[in-house]
């Protein structure tokens, strides 16, 4: 790294303090076959929030300003959808092998509000080589908050 740089230890720290949960990476285990299935889940904090806003460039007040978020039909804050469902990215990574994202649909169903505890529920739907179709869904509780699919490439 160049002058200035930040590295990845330093940023979680930074991430950590600021009230960010931090979470190991671990491989899942077994053959990946249609009906595998892959549970991920994670509490989306403020931090998460202002981190996803400021890397993405999303700063819309709906997520940051409750004075005007309260004003909408949410009547209140929410998080960013795609912050919501970069959580299905985090659970693919931990598929078995090298996994590489090629392509991604979701819709969004419900509101998530800072604290929640999004949990993703995916299933292997489609296998052809080392292509695979995954059908997700992120709940917070029982409610399902958004579902799509993701298809990935894995060596």
């Amino acid at each position: 790294m160049g002058g200035g740089e930040i590295g990845l230890k330093e940023l979680s720290k930074l991430y950590s303090d600021a009230g960010g949960e931090l979470k190991g990476f671990e491989k899942f285990g077994g053959e990946l076959v249609v009906g595998y299935r892959i549970t991920y889940e994670k509490k989306l904090t403020e931090a998460d929030v202002a981190f996803f806003g400021l890397v993405s460039g999303d700063l819309n007040p709906i997520h940051f300003d409750e004075e005007v978020a309260a004003k909408t039909r949410f009547g209140g804050r929410v998080v960013h959808g795609m912050l919501t469902t970069s959580l299905v990215s985090a659970a693919v990574a931990r598929l078995p092998g090298t996994v590489v994202l090629l392509e991604d649909g979701f819709k969004y169903l419900a509101p998530v509000r800072v604290g929640d505890t999004v949990r993703v529920e995916g299933v292997v739907s489609e296998k052809e080589k080392n292509r695979y179709r995954i059908e997700v869904k992120c709940l917070v509780g029982e409610k399902v908050v958004a579902e799509g699919y993701v298809k990935v490439l894995i060596w």
